[in-house]
């Protein structure tokens, strides 16, 4: 995240920033959270490729570590939106001093 205080940022680098966030959030949707989504409903469906009948371990595993990508993701999301909402407040700062 950043050194300084998000406020403090110059427009450029909070838009690099956020660019950055942005293409973190989109790379943890593909790679982790998609994973786990897909490892729970493979333990889940009827028709199960690895074992008729999943331990109860194997499932709260699979459970636990989708919680704990969707834990990560939320955070992302919270940072972007802290992110956007500052970039906004910018651009009404800016718009009101021109004026």
């Amino acid at each position: 995240m950043a050194d300084k205080p998000v406020r403090r940022l110059p427009l450029r680098q909070l838009l690099t920033l956020t660019e950055k966030c942005s293409h973190d959030l989109a790379e943890q949707m593909h790679s982790t959270l998609l994973a786990r989504v897909s490892d729970c409903r493979d333990l889940s469906r009827p028709v199960r490729r690895r074992s008729h009948f999943p331990t109860f371990v194997a499932l709260h595993n699979s459970l636990q570590r989708l919680e704990q990508a969707s834990g990560e993701t939320e955070a992302l999301v919270k940072f972007l939106l802290e992110q956007l909402t500052e970039i906004r407040e910018h651009a009404r700062r800016e718009r009101f001093n021109r004026r």
